[in-house]
């Protein structure tokens, strides 16, 4: 009896799981053409790399809105990954998220979030002078992706020890100890 209850339990967790999986990868894909799009040697994007940007976040704005519409747990991207703590946590919460979808057959590699990740770590890295943690090959499988994801967030946990003592906002994040899920 206890088991038929975990199951009915778990069910829409996992389907809440896999529905945020995929949302954040288009969120990824959606920052990444925005942030990094090829520009034309006077500087202007061109009219098709424009579009490809348009397509995607009209792609992840759909998707984030039919999710925020079905789960009460609302999504809301993460603007500010711009200190050693906040990736961190953002990498962990990553990492455990992809762990909890990683045999869902409908989820692929999330090689935009990985993708996201070490671009948003380099450009940390150049702007607090610090040894970049070298870039492998993309993910071919999410149990690799979770490995970089790890990989990122450990480099960042380094920064911030070697920064000092963390804020009071940097050591907590809404949902408490960010350490606390950790594997």
């Amino acid at each position: 009896m206890s088991e038929q209850r975990e199951t009915a339990v778990s069910k829409p967790d996992r389907a809440r799981d896999a529905d945020l999986s995929l949302l954040v990868e288009l969120e990824a894909r959606w920052e990444n053409l925005w942030k990094t799009s090829v520009r034309a040697p006077e500087g202007r994007s061109t009219t098709q790399n424009l579009q490809n940007i348009q397509r995607a976040y009209d792609s992840f704005h759909s998707n984030l809105v039919a999710y925020n519409k079905r789960y009460a747990l609302a999504h809301v991207p993460e603007l500010l990954l711009n200190t050693p703590a906040r990736l961190a946590t953002w990498c962990w919460s990553m990492q455990q998220l992809f762990l909890r979808v990683e045999h869902e057959p409908r989820i692929q590699c999330p090689v935009q979030l990985v993708e996201k990740a070490y671009r948003l770590a380099e450009r940390m890295g150049i702007r607090l002078d610090k040894e970049r943690l070298p870039r492998p090959t993309s993910p071919a499988t999410i149990r690799a992706a979770v490995q970089n994801l790890e990989a990122l967030a450990r480099w960042c946990d380094e920064l911030e020890v070697a920064a000092g003592p963390p804020t009071p906002d940097s050591a907590t994040t809404p949902l408490g100890d960010r350490h606390a899920n950790r594997t």
